[in-house]
């Protein structure tokens, strides 16, 4: 049977919305205090709608990500710089240091390769998931589009290697099935090959990562989250008090090993896997947002349950911007 790719491109974008909707209330909160807030998660959001009634500037640069994609047609640097200064006038919601003072240098006319801060947080990769759908077909495009996308904002090699491993990610789950599933082997050879000899420190670091990763799969949920919390994180970054818990840093590359981490651990089942994601402790609504992309594109918008979909502020907006994305990709290949 064909893959349906709108239904991809439709549950990816939405996959993110959802992540970063459910998660928000909870970051900066360790794991543990979160989920003692509740026994079933579903009933804790059927009781509290009211928490759940905003994305952040996750969901918000992941948009602006995809209207720069449809007005070049592809990429052009020039049409993501201007809809990252757009975003400052959504507003921003919950932004990092890194992506507001960037883009603020921008509006200011501040050239793109001055503008970026030396962020190695994982404001890049939230937004990528565009990328990955758009490109899934070109990964030498895809490589190029992830790098240039992150540096705009983010001049840290960490940084631009989420961005791609990510991308390169939804690249690979978008002609996977849930009924067939996929090798994991070879989605791990496909990711950590899209950063390996780059003969970047940091980047050969986070194939060690995923590495350890991936021999660490039958870890429970709770003790993958300790275990790489905050892979890759060094001092003066390093939170000592955090040690030993669940609770994921906002480092680009702690943020995406568990965000594949609790993505590998939730196959069958994108309403699982956007719970657990949701409560991961820490930058909760990135790590919903990244592994969002990652179960939504892999579901299919098909196999999101509708009551997580209309949660979703602004849902019909997210999926006519899905489909016009879908359009112009269409057109290209």
């Amino acid at each position: 049977m064909p893959i349906d790719y709108l239904d991809k491109f439709k549950g990816s974008l939405i996959g993110v919305a959802i992540g970063d909707t459910l998660g928000h209330p909870f970051e900066g909160m360790l794991r543990d205090a979160i989920r003692s807030n509740f026994t079933n998660f579903k009933d804790f959001i059927n009781d509290n709608r009211r928490l759940f009634n905003k994305f952040t500037d996750d969901t918000q640069l992941t948009l602006h990500t995809a209207q720069a994609l449809i007005q070049g047609r592809g990429f052009n640097l020039n049409n993501f710089v201007e809809e990252y200064i757009k975003w400052l006038d959504d507003p921003p919601i919950g932004a990092g240091y890194g992506c507001i003072t960037a883009a603020k240098k921008l509006k200011y006319g501040i050239p793109w390769k001055e503008a970026a801060s030396n962020s190695g947080g994982n404001g890049t990769t939230m937004r990528i998931a565009p990328i990955g759908l758009f490109f899934h077909k070109d990964i030498k495009v895809l490589k190029s589009s992830a790098i240039t996308s992150s540096i705009i904002t983010h001049a840290h090699p960490a940084a631009s290697a989420g961005a791609v491993v990510i991308a390169s990610a939804i690249a690979y789950l978008i002609n996977k099935e849930p009924e067939s599933g996929f090798s994991i082997d070879e989605f791990f050879d496909v990711i950590t090959s899209s950063i390996s000899n780059s003969q970047d420190e940091i980047w050969e670091e986070f194939c060690e990562i995923l590495v350890k990763l991936q021999s660490s799969l039958d870890m429970p949920i709770e003790a993958g989250l300790i275990k790489f919390s905050q892979a890759g994180v060094k001092s003066p970054y390093f939170i000592e008090q955090f040690l030993g818990k669940a609770f994921v840093h906002p480092y680009t590359i702690s943020t995406v090993v568990c965000a594949i981490f609790v993505f590998l651990k939730n196959l069958n089942s994108f309403k699982d896997c956007i719970f657990e994601l949701a409560t991961a402790g820490g930058d909760s609504d990135t790590v919903g947002a990244i592994g969002g992309g990652l179960a939504g594109v892999y579901s299919g918008m098909k196999n999101i349950p509708d009551d997580l979909i209309k949660m979703v502020k602004n849902y019909k907006k997210i999926l006519k911007i899905s489909e016009k994305l879908f359009e112009i990709f269409k057109e290209r290949y």
